[in-house]
């Protein structure tokens, strides 16, 4: 009987934790100054561009990375925190660039929803 108790104790704890909506999504207007990299080398493009095929520079590197499929990001000046784009499209002109980004951040998540990109 002991142990059908503790089976009992173990779903019901499993049943109220997967109740518990998860944490939403904040997105909130806020403008980012950075630089716009890919999702492999992250604004460290060193070791690519040693590995050759890949240019001399960020703005050579980040184009190459992303026509392979990788993502294209932001990177925060201040934080060095790494932004998943929503929308990254009128953001690829300025691939390897320094840019202010203007939308929706979400903090938590890492995530921008773009309004506007200006070179930076």
């Amino acid at each position: 009987m002991k142990n059908k108790a503790g089976f009992v104790a173990a779903v019901l704890s499993v049943v109220a934790l997967s109740a518990v909506p998860a944490a939403e999504s904040k997105l909130v207007p806020g403008t980012i100054k950075g630089t716009l990299s890919d999702s492999m080398c992250k604004g460290s493009h060193t070791a690519m561009i040693k590995m050759g095929g890949y240019g001399s520079n960020a703005v050579a590197c980040t184009q190459k990375c992303l026509k392979e499929g990788n993502s294209l990001v932001l990177i925060d000046q201040k934080t060095k925190a790494v932004y998943s784009l929503q929308n990254p499209g009128p953001a690829k002109k300025f691939a390897g660039k320094n840019v202010v980004i203007t939308g929706h951040i979400d903090s938590a998540s890492k995530v921008v929803h773009i309004h506007s990109v200006k070179p930076g």
